[in-house]
């Protein structure tokens, strides 16, 4: 057999390759990141004349402004802000917390039945999200609560990613903890809160992290089913939507830096936990 070609490190050279192209792919999210706050700084005739170069005039007060005039719908950005909390936020723990309970009950518990629920959750992360819109539309139509928050409770259900990561934790976690809460006197409730679920907090919490980061960037669903309440991820598209002649481009970039600015402080802080809790749940499984 041959013997796969290494460069003088050691490396070989398939590996080389791969992170050139990793690095040359990281440099470019790095100069669109960049050319977009450098963007944000210019005025609007320099960023039609000069759009690579310096500003010539840094203009700071962009950011003032976007959070004056950027609007959607007749809210402004500290709206749209406050939104973005409650939704990401709200949806997110929701969204976890169902998870737990139906991954652990699926997980530990045997009724029949209970490898199609597992069935139905897999084939529901399948169907592509773009094709369930309109049912969902209808659903929320008829139940009254289309384009209110108290969509958050129905549309952030138990199945999806959460639950696949959560029911591989719970299914390898030792039955002798609830056992040993049976024994004790407590109820199968109880087991599961004071128990059960402790031990699935590091899981919980990275997921909690990532479902957050999933919504704060989503701006498809707030702009359908909650449009009375736009998000900075929905409001700014309609914002650019709505700016169909003599869009100011900076004005535009100051606030889409606004709105990424809190997911990456978030992803700073918590990438080790968020990674290696996502590994554990993972190799549980």
């Amino acid at each position: 057999m041959k013997k796969s070609k290494k460069t003088r490190g050691g490396l070989h050279l398939f590996q080389v390759l791969v992170f050139i192209l990793l690095a040359f792919y990281a440099f470019t999210l790095i100069y669109a990141m960049g050319w977009a706050v450098l963007s944000s700084l210019k005025t609007q005739m320099e960023f039609s004349t000069n759009l690579v170069g310096l500003p010539k005039e840094w203009k700071f007060d962009n950011y003032l402004q976007a959070f004056r005039s950027v609007q959607a719908g007749g809210h402004n950005m500290f709206e749209m802000f406050f939104n973005s909390i409650w939704y990401s936020c709200g949806g997110a723990l929701l969204g976890v917390i169902a998870s737990a309970m139906v991954a652990y009950v699926v997980a530990k518990y045997e009724f029949p039945g209970r490898g199609l629920v597992y069935a139905v959750a897999l084939v529901t992360m399948m169907i592509p999200v773009v094709g369930s819109f309109p049912s969902q539309y209808r659903m929320y139509s008829q139940l009254g609560i289309l384009d209110s928050p108290l969509l958050l409770v129905t549309k952030f259900s138990g199945f999806g990613f959460n639950f696949v990561m959560l029911y591989s934790f719970f299914k390898t976690l030792s039955w002798t903890y609830a056992e040993a809460g049976f024994i004790d006197g407590a109820s199968h409730l109880k087991v599961f809160l004071k128990v059960m679920l402790p031990q699935a907090l590091p899981v919980m919490g990275s997921l909690f992290l990532v479902a957050t980061v999933q919504l704060w960037n989503e701006y498809m669903e707030p702009n359908l089913f909650l449009q009375s309440h736009p998000t900075l991820s929905s409001g700014l598209y309609v914002f650019q939507l709505e700016m169909t002649r003599g869009t100011n481009y900076p004005l535009l970039f100051a606030g889409l830096i606004v709105s990424v600015i809190p997911v990456i402080i978030l992803f700073a802080k918590f990438q080790n936990t968020m990674m290696e809790s996502m590994s554990m749940g993972g190799l549980k499984g």
